[in-house]
Parts: C-alpha cells; sequence; structure tokens
C-alpha cells in the first residue's frame, strides 16, 4: 500500500515580502526550520533579514534579532530607517532587539544556547535573527561542540516554531556544522564586470522546496531587496509552450505582403537583420502602427532611441504614434545599454505584455540587448528563454539587429540567433547602376511560402513601400 502525504499536514511556507525572492525559493521558506544566509560585508545580509522582519510585523507577529557583533543597536536602526520597509513604531513592540555577544563570552557556546532558549521561552517569536553568526566560529570550539551546537539549536527552533535565520560573512558551500546541520543555505555575492558590480544570490540547498537552481540578480533599492529571478530557470520549469496560430498579421507597407503572400504568423518572431540607415527601426515602427490602427495594444522596448525620438522618426514618414502613445494604447520601454540588469528588463517587458494583453512587440536592437548580458556564454540561453515566453505569451515579436556597412567582402550574422526566429528578413544597400539602393529580401518565412527574390525598398514622406524585384548583379548571400 503506497502511503501518500496529506497536503494539510505538510511544512507551511513563510514567504518573504521580498519582491522576487518566493519565486527563486519554490515558494517561500518551509518553515519552523533553521537557515543559514550567509556573505561578505556588503552583500545585504541584515537588510534582506530585516526585511524579511519587518514584512511579518507588520502582520501582527513577534520578531526577536540578536546580535553577536559588535554594533550597536542604535547604529544598526539608523541603517535600516533609510528603507521603506522600517516602522519604528514596530521595535520594542513586535521586533525585539537583544545583544547575545555577552552571553558567548562569559559562557561560550553552552552559555549562549541556554540564553536563546530563555528568551525563546519568555518571548515566544515566529522569527529569530542571529546577526553577526560568524562569531561562534571565531570563539573557536571543536568541531564537536559546533556541531551539538547547531543539532540543539535546529532541535530548539523547530519545537519551538520560530523560523530562524543566521547571518554570517562568509561564502562558499563548505563542509563546516553551521552550513550541513542547517535546513537551507543562502548565499548573497557581488559579481564584477568590468567597473560595474552586480549582486547575485544562490541557494544551496533548501529542504522540502523545490527551488530554483543557479545564480540569480538582485538590487537594493529604497524599498529594500528586489530580486529577479532568472529567466532561463524560470522558463525551463514552466512547462509551457507556445501554440501554433494560422493567423496572418500584415505588416502595414506597400507590396511586403505580397513579397510575404499574406504576412507573417501569430505569435512568431522575426528578425529584421539590415546595415545602419536602412530602415530597421522604420519597418518596426510600421508594424507596430498597423496593430495600433486595428485596435492592438502594442509595446516597443528600445536601447538607443527616446520614445520622443521614435515617435518623431515615425512622424517623418507619415506615422502618427503620439494618439496611441497619449492613450496608452502603445506604451515604450526605453533603456539605453549601460548598467541594466538584463532579468529586471525582461520581467518588465513580459509583466507589461500581461497586464496589457499586447500583441505586438518591437524590440529595437538585439545588440544591445545582447550588450547588457553581463556573463560570458549567457547570451545565447536568454535568448532562447526569452523568445520561448514571447511565444507562450502569444506575442509577435520585431527584433532588430544591425549589420555592418555595405562595401565589405562578406557580412556576417549571429549563427546561433538566427535558430530563435521563424522568420528573417534582410535589408541592405545595394549598388543598382551606381545608385545605393535599398533592397529587402525574405531569408525565411516559417509555415508559409514567400516570394524569394530581393527587391527594391522605398523610403519617402509617405512611409515605406516595396516596388518591382531588383534588377543587376547578384548580390553575396549572408552568412548566417
Amino acid at each position: 500500500m503506497t502511503t501518500r502525504t496529506n497536503p494539510a499536514m505538510r511544512i507551511p511556507l513563510l514567504n518573504t515580502g521580498v519582491a522576487g525572492m518566493d519565486h527563486i525559493l519554490g515558494g517561500g521558506f518551509p518553515s519552523h526550520s533553521l537557515y543559514l544566509i550567509q556573505g561578505l560585508a556588503g552583500s545585504g545580509k541584515t537588510t534582506l533579514a530585516c526585511q524579511i522582519g519587518f514584512h511579518h510585523a507588520h502582520q501582527g507577529k513577534k520578531v526577536l534579532i540578536l546580535t553577536l557583533i559588535a554594533e550597536t543597536h542604535d547604529k544598526m536602526l539608523n541603517h535600516l530607517s533609510s528603507f521603506s520597509f522600517f516602522d519604528e513604531s514596530l521595535v520594542g513592540e513586535r521586533i525585539l532587539f537583544i545583544g547575545a555577544y555577552p552571553d558567548l563570552l562569559k559562557g561560550g557556546l553552552r552559555e549562549l544556547l541556554k540564553s536563546i532558549a530563555a528568551t525563546l521561552a519568555e518571548q515566544r517569536p515566529d522569527i529569530m535573527i542571529i546577526d553577526g553568526f560568524r562569531t561562534v566560529r571565531d570563539a573557536r570550539p571543536s568541531d564537536v561542540a559546533l556541531s551539538e551546537f547547531m543539532l540543539s539549536l535546529n532541535s530548539l527552533v523547530s519545537t519551538m516554531q520560530c523560523t530562524t535565520f543566521l547571518l554570517s560573512p562568509t561564502e562558499g558551500n563548505v563542509a563546516d556544522s553551521e552550513n550541513t546541520l542547517v535546513d537551507g543555505l543562502i548565499e548573497l555575492s557581488q559579481f564584477e564586470h568590468g567597473l560595474q558590480l552586480i549582486r547575485e544570490i544562490k541557494v544551496f540547498k533548501l529542504r522540502g522546496s523545490k527551488h530554483l537552481l543557479g545564480r540569480h540578480v538582485f538590487e537594493v533599492s529604497e524599498d529594500g531587496l528586489v530580486m529577479y529571478p532568472r529567466l532561463e530557470a524560470i522558463s525551463s520549469t514552466s512547462g509551457a509552450a507556445p501554440g501554433i496560430s494560422r493567423q496572418r498579421l500584415g505588416f502595414g507597407i506597400q507590396g511586403i505582403d505580397e513579397l510575404t503572400l499574406g504576412g507573417i504568423a501569430k505569435g512568431s518572431t522575426t528578425a529584421l537583420l539590415g546595415n545602419p540607415g536602412v530602415g530597421k527601426t522604420l519597418m518596426g515602427l510600421h508594424f507596430i502602427h498597423e496593430g495600433l490602427r486595428r485596435g492592438e495594444h502594442c509595446l516597443i522596448a528600445g536601447f538607443y532611441e527616446s520614445p520622443s525620438r521614435l515617435i518623431e522618426k515615425a512622424a517623418s514618414v507619415g506615422i502618427d504614434l503620439q494618439p496611441y502613445h497619449d492613450s496608452g494604447t502603445l506604451q515604450v520601454i526605453w533603456h539605453p545599454p549601460l548598467e541594466v540588469l538584463v532579468d529586471r528588463l525582461a520581467q518588465q517587458v513580459l509583466r507589461n505584455i500581461k497586464e496589457r494583453a499586447v500583441t505586438r512587440l518591437l524590440v529595437d536592437g538585439i545588440d544591445g540587448l545582447r550588450d547588457i548580458i553581463v556573463h560570458d556564454g549567457r547570451s545565447r540561453s536568454f535568448l532562447a528563454a526569452f523568445v520561448n515566453e514571447l511565444r507562450c505569451s502569444n506575442v509577435t515579436t520585431f527584433f532588430t539587429q544591425e549589420l555592418p556597412y555595405f562595401g565589405q567582402d562578406q557580412l556576417h550574422g549571429d549563427m546561433s540567433a538566427s535558430m530563435l526566429f521563424e522568420n528573417i528578413i534582410l535589408l541592405r544597400f545595394v549598388d543598382v547602376d551606381g545608385i545605393n539602393r535599398r533592397q529587402i529580401g525574405v531569408l525565411k518565412l516559417r509555415e508559409n511560402s514567400y516570394d524569394a527574390a530581393n527587391h527594391i525598398l522605398f523610403i519617402n514622406d509617405h512611409g515605406m513601400s516595396v516596388k518591382a524585384p531588383i534588377a543587376g548583379p547578384v548580390v553575396p548571400d549572408i552568412v548566417l
């Protein structure tokens, strides 16, 4: 006979109140357990633990903060007061600060454990935070004594039903007692990319929870820590699969629907490859305007041109996007490709799509997207996850990608990225009888036949249009 666990008997999860963290943890911390949060100085351990503590204190729970360090409580409170989660009225009522360092000095681990037990029995807190736990190791107890202390502490907080967090300025998943005898081990760290410093969180272990593996970025703002689960980890565990649509969407450009024999599939992704100034962004704006004209909600995510410049560029070819932008049916997310967290940007785009039921998206500058992916080798996997999420959202997406200026012997693109797109359209400058002409050609169009001939592309004050097939010498193929 197979025994099934009654869901009502499972350990309840303690939510953190920290944006994005519960997703990383698989729902939260299993309650009444012992956790070690480690990280070198400045990584955000104390801020994170206190943010969790204040979140639950606001809900009426009691939080006990034991300090094993020389920093005064007034100084700690002064640092915490700069965050929006801080509420001075809770201090002394639902959040209690107690110094336990003298007990450790007086009687070692035995006296410290005795003091913690007495405090728990008297205060009956729901959450306990022990800050400066590295001091216990620095007291140089024997390995046996430390292991006994950790086992006793774990048993104590479980019996008292008090979820406990130990904060230690260490790093790495080493075979020390404080690492192996806790129910969960979380590390906060900092990653250097050139002159840029990026904060990351990693869950080494979390008993009783299916957490996301690997590193995830976070930032510290006036609201405290905000975490952004790595998109690849989310996409690989969601199990969502994109649907297939037979509906075709037009570009809103004279002649191009004939070139594609009806347009592109709804929910597909299209790469617009081209030389600088050839018209990639304008083609994307035409596509967005066509959706707006049909009553759809649209989104533009860009890196190089601000919303006002994009609207002005569209107006120069007879496309009036201003009314749609004013009404909110068109929104523009603009971030110069500087110190932007790519997972934060992806989350912002995907949330916008979900909340506004966006049907068309223009990502203007996939090169900018790659520039903000700081870890080597991550570009391909991130783009694959991002594209998959867009397909599952049934959003029809255009990505523009810059190619070198004309005149080079051979143009090289990204072979790995080309596999991400159902459709690839190439825009290039070519020499036709001594005149530089814009050329458009369809390189790939899945689930639909298309006209494979290269055509002349015109741009004037009234927009873009595609004319007859190009004459003259054959243009070398692009290497994708």
